[in-house]
């Protein structure tokens, strides 16, 4: 009995949903998706650690084989740049804290035309301890700029979705 009136309770505050235009992002309209989008894009990075790391995790958010698409329409043009800081220095200079941000200016071109659709930047931050063990603070860096990568791409996932979405229901 309990189970019946929770889902009809659900059922009764997700209704007003529809009447308020809410859709979501990723599902099929007719013969459009956003997913069927993504998959179309290839990446462009700096041939760098973190360059590679933000285009892979791009690639898997974009399409379940992981691998740029031949001929694509799309080409995601990305420059991130990779700041850190000291937080907390203690009292003999030694740094037990430290913040590193990753900002990533991108742009989305069409590949025939050359023509630019859509530019934006993703900001990603994390921060880890550091220790006396140089191995530690080498690996905990390493870790925090894979956790920042990977929000960086999602991030970007995330935008370039919205823009798709708003084009189709704009009709362009």
């Amino acid at each position: 009995m309990k189970r019946l009136a929770a889902s009809l309770i659900a059922l009764a505050l997700m209704t007003p949903l529809g009447a308020c235009g809410f859709s979501p992002l990723y599902a099929e309209r007719g013969d459009f998706a956003v997913t069927g989008e993504l998959a179309q894009i290839d990446v462009n990075a700096p041939n760098d650690a973190l360059g590679r790391d933000i285009k892979f995790n791009l690639l898997d958010a974009f399409s379940s084989s992981g691998n740029p698409p031949p001929n694509a329409p799309y080409v995601l043009e990305i420059a991130p740049v990779l700041y850190s800081e000291d937080v907390i220095t203690e009292r003999d200079a030694d740094v037990t804290r430290q913040n590193i941000a990753l900002l990533v200016p991108f742009r989305l071109v069409k590949t025939d035309t050359k023509e630019t659709l859509l530019r934006s930047t993703s900001r990603s931050r994390s921060s880890y301890n550091r220790v006396q063990s140089e191995y530690a603070n080498i690996v905990a860096n390493q870790d925090a700029q894979e956790r920042i990568a990977k929000a960086a791409a999602n991030d970007i996932k995330l935008q370039l979705s919205i823009y798709f979405d708003r084009a189709a229901k704009n009709g362009s």
